[in-house]
């Protein structure tokens, strides 16, 4: 229960509703400028460089936005709210990186698009924080992260018959996630 001298803070709330209605204007956006979604990580090429920033914002289609916003949504909830004021620069490895190694092992020819390297990316962050930082509480939530979003674990290896799903995208995502999660545990060591 809040007291009065207590606020519920809804920062976290906020700024995950903001980016998800952000993903949903530029999905209509996409509709009027189908060509949008070429900005989409294209790997090993110069041009698809521009994707690693822009393609977490493009989306195939509803059912594709729908699927991301579900994750983001939870996902990005719950990391706000373990990682509070730190939160947006811990975001910065996870999403760069993320980018990045799909636009090194993407398949030639493909056009990458989609959030859900930066969901992989918060789930590989949040099932590790616990194991680097050793703290109980911690460890707790990475146990509760990876019974929830376990099975989505398999979406990391290649999917037969399912070409249009960016598994390198997730694999990308899943390990720039644990990266960060180590390196932020490491500097919260130095830190205190």
């Amino acid at each position: 229960m809040v007291t009065k001298t207590e606020k519920l803070n809804l920062q976290p709330l906020k700024i995950i509703l903001a980016l998800i209605a952000l993903l949903w204007i530029v999905l209509f956006i996409s509709w009027a400028v189908p060509s949008l979604n070429q900005l989409g990580i294209r790997p090993r090429t110069i041009p698809g460089l521009i994707g690693i920033i822009v393609s977490p914002f493009l989306h195939g289609d509803i059912v594709h936005l729908m699927a991301n916003t579900t994750g983001l949504f939870f996902l990005g909830l719950i990391f706000l709210g373990l990682e509070k004021s730190r939160a947006g620069y811990i975001m910065v490895p996870i999403y760069i990186l993320s980018g990045l190694g799909t636009w090194i092992i993407g398949r030639a020819g493909s056009v990458h698009i989609g959030a859900s390297g930066i969901i992989y990316g918060l789930l590989g962050y949040l099932l590790f924080i616990g194991i680097f930082r050793k703290h109980i509480w911690t460890i707790i939530l990475s146990i509760a992260i990876f019974l929830l979003y376990g099975g989505a674990l398999w979406g990391v290896l290649p999917q037969i018959g399912f070409s249009q799903i960016s598994w390198e995208g997730h694999l990308s995502g899943f390990l720039s996630g644990i990266i960060t999660a180590k390196a932020e545990a490491n500097m919260n060591r130095i830190r205190n």
